[in-house]
């Protein structure tokens, strides 16, 4: 058998862009049941189509990649044996209109940080799409650190879906806009000082694991990657 290449986020990217040349394919969707096809004409369900098709498109490049038994913990891929390093997210929008995919739950995502720091390493792939009249194709494609795509918001530190008032699912801005009042954050201790003013913001939904989070977060990375916010 054929050993898989390992490759990284970077190279992924550079394939499906340049070699692949993405942007100028066009496809479309269809479900086969009982002998009978249908061609899908929707939306709803693309991010998760197009997250199979990679998985695929990976597979058929003789690409090393895993995922988790359970496929909706994070991350969507990894590309390294090492449990620890090579995490590749696929988030997905529709070109016409602002990104709103979420990034991950606000709380699930400030606990996992103590205890998993290099988190914040991992590489979104994120791409835009069009479907019209069932022919599928791809606006543009990124490749960005959390930091990247994350900014803050006309009411919090950073960019939030709210729920009963309160932090629900982190939420990216339009980070590639040219005349957008909200930039994206300058880096990864930016990103992590705005969570932490989200956290004494909403005190009453982090309280029970927010004292000194963004000291423990910071602590926890340098132990863990030896390299210091």
């Amino acid at each position: 058998m054929i050993e898989k290449k390992k490759v990284t986020a970077h190279e992924i990217y550079d394939l499906l862009l340049n070699d692949f040349k993405i942007k100028e394919q066009i496809g479309s969707v269809e479900i086969i049941f009982g002998g009978i096809s249908a061609r899908y004409k929707g939306r709803d369900a693309l991010g998760d189509l197009i997250q199979e098709w990679i998985g695929k498109w990976l597979s058929q490049n003789n690409i090393f990649y895993r995922t988790k038994i359970n496929t909706q913990e994070f991350p969507d891929f990894l590309l390294s044996e090492d449990d620890d390093k090579g995490f590749l997210e696929i988030k997905t929008f529709n070109a016409n209109a602002s990104p709103a995919f979420d990034i991950a739950n606000f709380n699930a995502y400030s606990q996992s940080l103590l205890s998993k720091p290099e988190r914040l390493d991992a590489d979104y792939l994120i791409l835009s799409y069009k479907m019209i009249d069932g022919a599928l194709s791809i606006d543009n494609i990124w490749l960005k650190k959390v930091w990247e795509i994350a900014g803050s918001s006309g009411t919090n530190p950073i960019n939030l879906q709210t729920k009963y008032s309160q932090p629900y699912n982190l939420r990216p801005i339009k980070w590639y806009g040219k005349t957008n009042k909200n930039k994206p954050f300058e880096d990864k201790l930016s990103f992590l000082k705005a969570i932490a003013e989200t956290h004494n913001k909403y005190e009453n939904t982090s309280k029970s694991y927010s004292e000194n989070w963004l000291e423990k977060v910071c602590s926890k990375y340098f132990e863990h990657t030896g390299i210091k916010l």
